[in-house]
């Protein structure tokens, strides 16, 4: 499932996380900043080891709109 299509579920895929950041053209350690978390728990999403709550995928989507603007 690619990012676009996983945008409207409440819980990201690892993968979607990933392409979504690349999409974006930042790193992992700028995501984290983005979301006032940190590094290692970024990687956690990204590798599946932890799962991504749907508020902190929200808020990535709407940050990267606005930066986008």
């Amino acid at each position: 499932m690619d990012a676009q299509k996983n945008m409207t579920k409440r819980n990201p895929t690892p993968q979607s996380i990933k392409q979504l950041r690349i999409l974006a053209g930042i790193t992992q350690s700028q995501a984290a900043a983005m979301l006032h978390t940190t590094s290692r728990v970024w990687q956690q999403w990204e590798r599946g080891d932890r799962g991504m709550h749907g508020a902190f995928w929200e808020l990535f989507r709407i940050k990267l709109q606005i930066r986008s603007s």
